[in-house]
């Protein structure tokens, strides 16, 4: 569900509300004065692609940094059998 930002001209308030899209363009009561002038503001919309949680809790303050191992034929670079981060790839059966 979408939050959506709003300013009452009658306290100078900002707030935010998350609404249904339906309900986006609503008449919207000012929770400090209690105004019913609230205007939607638009702002910049957050966008999330694909891998970016892992990259910052990767990248997270204080963690040190991952290394990653050349990669060997047929894997990406930074595989978990490569890289030493996952499971470690199984070795031949000794005969």
């Amino acid at each position: 569900m979408p939050t959506y930002a709003f300013h009452c001209p009658d306290c100078g308030g900002r707030f935010d509300e998350r609404r249904t899209f339906a309900r986006s363009d609503d008449p919207v009561t000012c929770p400090t004065c209690g105004g019913n002038r609230a205007a939607k503001q638009f702002g910049t919309p957050m966008v999330f692609r694909k891998g970016m949680a892992a990259k910052a809790l990767l990248e997270a303050p204080g963690r040190s940094p991952v290394a990653t191992a050349p990669a060997t034929p047929g894997h990406a670079s930074g595989c978990p059998c490569c890289s030493g981060r996952g499971f470690a790839p199984a070795s031949p059966d000794p005969e």
